[in-house]
């Protein structure tokens, strides 16, 4: 029997037995399908809690005491957002929680729904109670079908036991749950094109401001979260503020999902603190399977670091300088034969088909930087397109509708900077230099590309 039958889980979901184990403690040790089994464990003792003690503006103090931040991929804190919705003008307030998949390399959301789905419902109505809101959607991928169906039911036996619905345990305190299906895009990670989903329209980002917690789902003030930050919540005000921040970084306290896969021993899911370097994460899976050339971290929209930077912490502020990002958690191990342009084309490629097209310089220039690529992979580059490279993704940075878009260019940009001779190697010579490309055998080019050292501004 697979690991991720064992543990109630889909069968592309597998979770490494090492790491912290916070919010992955419980998965295959409860029924997911249970509230019993979940309150044997703990369960809804946060929101007795915080509904009993500590009110909406002391529920609010508890995560800012514990520093969380948004694990979505902004690292924004997340009280401060609560605030913000909290004392936002509005009768009509709402809590959404984004699940819907938008990097699929990244099954840390999937596995809590699957696994341990009343840990997403009871962070998610903490974060309702604190912000004053009546009414909490978790939006799910609609081929997650696992995870809709536990979360359905996660909210029937919620409501049955008074922990969901009206008058929650007695109180005052009134929020109606629901599940709602979507279609799996890479936009629907931008809260604003998943609001625009919920409202019926095309998923597709908006200007802000206004933010969602001042105009947000039918204009009424809207906090968003994935399943991640909400789960941290619930275990925040089980185990107490200062409990959370004994892990991770100052300035990135608690833990995070991480994803790992590529070029390791074993691939899967590992919870680690915050600050943990990405080498000791690769050690959590088994180590690598050869020499390290570089790791991909944070996805579509992160960047790649080499293997001499594997001390690097894992951390918003650490990768952000790296030219990198935590993303929702997915990390790609790459070895010496893994080629570092076809690698930053390829996620290029996927960026470009996700885009939403509602932005030019998204919907142009990542096809452009595509076919810039293909050029140089060919051996058949343009006298200016290493500039034209750069300049390309400078402008679609600086004039990004949404932080896909202006994170879309962070593969190439990176390997570019680290990796400048492979590009130089198949623009020049048409030679791959870690063996794995296909590409023409063409003489050299009779004038050398200047510009192939990466730029300072890159």
């Amino acid at each position: 029997m697979s690991d991720a039958a064992t543990q109630g889980l889909s069968p592309q979901i597998r979770i490494l037995p090492r790491g912290e184990q916070r919010l992955l403690a419980n998965i295959g040790r409860i029924d997911p399908t249970s509230i019993a089994s979940y309150r044997e464990h703990g369960g809804y003792a946060g929101l007795e809690r915080a509904v009993a003690h500590l009110g909406p503006e002391g529920t609010i103090a508890e995560i800012a005491k514990a520093g969380l931040r948004g694990r979505g991929g902004g690292g924004y804190p997340t009280a401060d957002k609560w605030r913000s919705a909290r004392a936002a003008a509005g009768a009509r307030k709402i809590v959404i929680v984004n699940l819907m998949g938008a990097d699929p390399t990244a099954l840390g959301d999937r596995a809590l729904a699957e696994g341990n789905p009343h840990l997403v419902l009871e962070g998610a109505l903490l974060a309702a109670f604190a912000t004053g809101a009546s009414e909490l959607v978790l939006a799910v991928r609609r081929d997650w079908l696992l995870a809709i169906e536990r979360l359905r039911a996660a909210i029937a036996e919620a409501e049955a036991n008074r922990f969901a619905g009206y008058l929650v345990l007695g109180t005052d305190f009134s929020c109606q749950a629901s599940v709602w299906e979507g279609s799996g895009a890479l936009v629907a990670g931008e809260e604003t094109a998943l609001l625009a989903a919920l409202a019926g329209d095309r998923g597709m980002p908006t200007i802000r401001p206004p933010y969602p917690t001042e105009t947000g789902l039918w204009q009424a003030p809207t906090t968003v979260q994935n399943a991640e930050t909400v789960a941290h919540v619930a275990w925040i005000l089980t185990h107490s503020a200062e409990a959370f921040a004994s892990a991770g970084s100052q300035a990135s306290p608690g833990t995070k999902l991480v994803s790992i896969y590529g070029k390791v021993t074993e691939p899967g899911l590992v919870e680690v603190p915050m600050g943990t370097t990405l080498g000791s994460i690769i050690d959590l899976a088994g180590g690598s399977v050869g020499t390290v050339k570089a790791v991909f971290v944070g996805g579509a929209g992160g960047g790649a670091l080499s293997a001499e930077e594997l001390r690097t912490p894992y951390d918003v502020e650490a990768l952000r300088t790296g030219g990198a990002g935590i993303g929702l958690g997915a990390m790609l191990v790459t070895d010496t034969a893994t080629c570092m342009v076809d690698t930053a084309r390829f996620f290029l490629e996927w960026s470009s088909r996700e885009a939403c097209g509602k932005a030019i310089p998204c919907r142009i220039g990542t096809k452009r930087l595509v076919e810039t690529l293909d050029r140089i992979l060919a051996a058949t580059p343009r006298p200016n397109d290493f500039t034209l490279l750069r300049e390309l993704a400078r402008k679609m940075r600086d004039t990004a509708l949404c932080k896909l878009e202006a994170r879309a260019p962070g593969p190439m940009l990176t390997t570019l900077e680290r990796f400048p001779d492979e590009y130089r190697a198949h623009a020049e010579r048409g030679v791959c230099l870690a063996g794995s490309c296909r590409v023409s055998e063409v003489p050299p080019l009779v004038t050398p590309l200047a510009d192939v050292e990466p730029a300072a501004s890159a």
